[in-house]
């Protein structure tokens, strides 16, 4: 796991894929639940969870279909169809999960503490998923990481997708998320962003790749909670 140093009371995560029980295209910590057999990847949640400290039976997880809805994490509710959730509720973990796509976690700095964990593909971030999630958290200060994503040593797209950004964001067909990313959170407000910059298509022995593996495959994901 990679752990964000967040500025507030927060346990925030980016998981990998080491350390889980699935098998095949899902090996090891596959925490996405499609195509996987249903009890491995409870088993995998339980696993990260209890890695943190956390209890697995309140772990909020959307239904994310690209969409650029952020919804209140419940406790436990796996079914919101929503690309962003976010709590200000003490003890909730929040799951986003990713492949390729860009997970984020965004974290209120003011004396109200507020979390977002975000997945975002391109028609999200096109769409407004990240200023969405922003919003939800009504603090005025707020701080980002951008998590591992395909990079753009491996994102060829063509121009239906590299139309949908900054013209200086594609060069040679290749679209740089991390940037567009970095840029959709300074325009929603955020006024401290990181990147990891890791690549999940370059890094099979890390992460999950759909770029690079097709289908099936696993995901990993971003989890983040308020601390108790």
């Amino acid at each position: 796991m990679i752990r964000w140093q967040a500025p507030g009371p927060y346990l925030v995560v980016f998981t990998t894929r080491e350390g889980g029980v699935s098998k095949g295209a899902f090996t090891a910590l596959n925490l996405g639940s499609r195509h996987d057999e249903p009890a491995r990847v409870a088993e995998n949640r339980r696993l990260a969870c209890d890695e943190l400290g956390l209890d697995a039976s309140r772990l909020a997880v959307n239904q994310q279909r690209h969409t650029t809805k952020a919804v209140k994490a419940r406790p436990g509710v796996h079914t919101d169809t929503a690309d962003a959730l976010w709590t200000d509720e003490p003890g909730v973990p929040m799951l986003a999960l990713s492949a390729d796509c860009v997970p984020i976690a965004i974290a209120a700095t003011s004396d109200t503490p507020a979390l977002a964990v975000v997945h975002a593909g391109w028609r999200g971030l096109a769409g407004g998923v990240v200023g969405a999630a922003v919003a939800s958290l009504a603090a005025s200060g707020k701080a980002a990481l951008i998590g591992p994503s395909i990079g753009p040593c491996c994102y060829e797209v063509g121009p239906e997708v590299s139309s949908r950004f900054d013209a200086d964001l594609t060069s040679d067909r290749m679209l740089d998320l991390w940037t567009a990313t970095e840029r959709e959170l300074g325009r929603a407000g955020v006024s401290s962003v990181e990147r990891l910059d890791l690549c999940t298509c370059c890094h099979p022995e890390l992460f999950f790749s759909y770029r690079r593996s097709g289908a099936p495959h696993g995901t990993q994901g971003v989890i983040g909670v308020l601390s108790g």
